[in-house]
C-alpha cells in the first residue's frame, strides 16, 4: 500500500509539471523561454545589422522604459537614429579624410580653397527627417549619457554625427540640389544656424582630438577627419566677415564657385 501511495503521489507530481508546461504553452511562452531573456543590446544590434533602424529603435525604446538612463542602451539608440539618418561613422570619417586630401590637392593646384561642397555627396538627401534624427543622435550621447558613462566610442560617434549634421544643414541650402550654393541660397542661412553649423564643425575637431588621446590610438580615420575638419575650420575663420554668418556665407560663395 505504501508503494502504492508513493506511486500516486509521483504520478500526481508529473500530472501537475504537464499542466503548468501546457499552461505556460498556451499563454504563448515557457518555462524555459521566460528563464531565458534577449539582451536588448544584443537584439538592437542585430536589428542594425539588417539594416532595419526602426525595430531597434523601438527594441531600445522599450528597453529604456524600464531602465531608464541606460548608456549602453542610449549609445546604441543614438547609432540606431543616425543610421535612419544614413549616417555611418566610420564610413563617414574616411570618406571625409579621403575626399578633402583629393580636393585639397585640386584646390592647391588651381590655387583655390578647398570646396566644403564637395562633402555634400558623401551623404544622403539633407530631409527634415534625416537632419531630425542626426541631430537627435547628438543630443542622446551629448546631453543623456554622462561622460563617465560614455561607452568606447561614443567621442569619435558624437564627433562624426556633429559634423554630419553640419554638413546636412549647409546642404539644405542648395535648392537646386546641384552641389553649389546659389547667393539666393547663401541669403537664407540664418545667424542662428551659422552659429549652430560653426560650434559643431568646433566641437567635433575637440572630440575627434579627445577620442584619440583616450583610446591611445593613431586610428588613421580619425586622425584624416580631424584634419579635414580643422583645414576647414581655419579657412572658414579666415574668410571676410565680422559675425559668423558672414563668414561663413563668404566661405561658402567661393566653395561653391571654384
Amino acid at each position: 500500500m505504501q508503494n502504492h501511495h508513493t506511486k500516486s503521489n509521483r504520478l500526481s507530481h508529473i500530472a501537475a509539471l504537464g499542466v503548468m508546461l501546457v499552461l505556460n504553452a498556451g499563454c504563448g511562452q515557457s518555462i524555459f523561454k521566460s528563464a531565458r531573456k534577449i539582451d536588448p543590446a544584443s537584439e538592437a544590434a542585430v536589428a542594425l545589422e539588417k539594416q532595419n533602424p526602426d525595430g531597434a529603435i523601438s527594441i531600445l525604446n522599450n528597453a529604456l522604459a524600464g531602465n531608464p538612463g541606460n548608456p549602453k542602451y542610449l549609445s546604441i539608440l543614438a547609432t540606431a537614429y543616425a543610421q535612419r539618418a544614413g549616417v555611418d561613422p566610420l564610413h563617414l570619417a574616411i570618406s571625409i579624410g579621403t575626399k578633402t586630401s583629393s580636393t585639397a590637392a585640386l584646390a592647391l593646384a588651381s590655387g583655390s580653397s578647398s570646396q566644403f561642397t564637395a562633402m555634400f555627396s558623401l551623404l544622403p538627401e539633407a530631409t527634415t527627417q534625416a537632419i531630425t534624427d542626426i541631430d537627435l543622435a547628438i543630443s542622446i550621447l551629448n546631453e543623456q549619457i554622462s561622460s563617465a558613462d560614455r561607452q568606447p566610442g561614443d567621442l569619435f560617434k558624437t564627433a562624426i554625427y556633429m559634423t554630419a549634421s553640419l554638413v546636412f544643414h549647409v546642404k539644405k541650402l542648395d535648392s537646386l540640389g546641384k552641389g553649389t550654393l546659389s547667393t539666393s541660397d547663401l541669403a537664407s542661412l540664418s545667424d542662428a544656424d551659422a552659429d549652430a553649423i560653426l560650434n559643431n564643425l568646433s566641437s567635433a575637431i575637440t572630440m575627434l582630438s579627445a577620442s584619440g588621446v583616450i583610446s591611445g590610438s593613431s586610428d588613421t580615420a580619425t586622425a584624416q577627419a580631424a584634419s579635414a575638419l580643422s583645414q576647414y575650420s581655419t579657412q572658414i575663420n579666415a574668410a571676410p566677415g565680422t559675425t559668423n554668418a558672414e563668414k561663413l556665407r563668404n566661405y561658402l560663395a567661393t566653395s561653391s564657385t571654384n
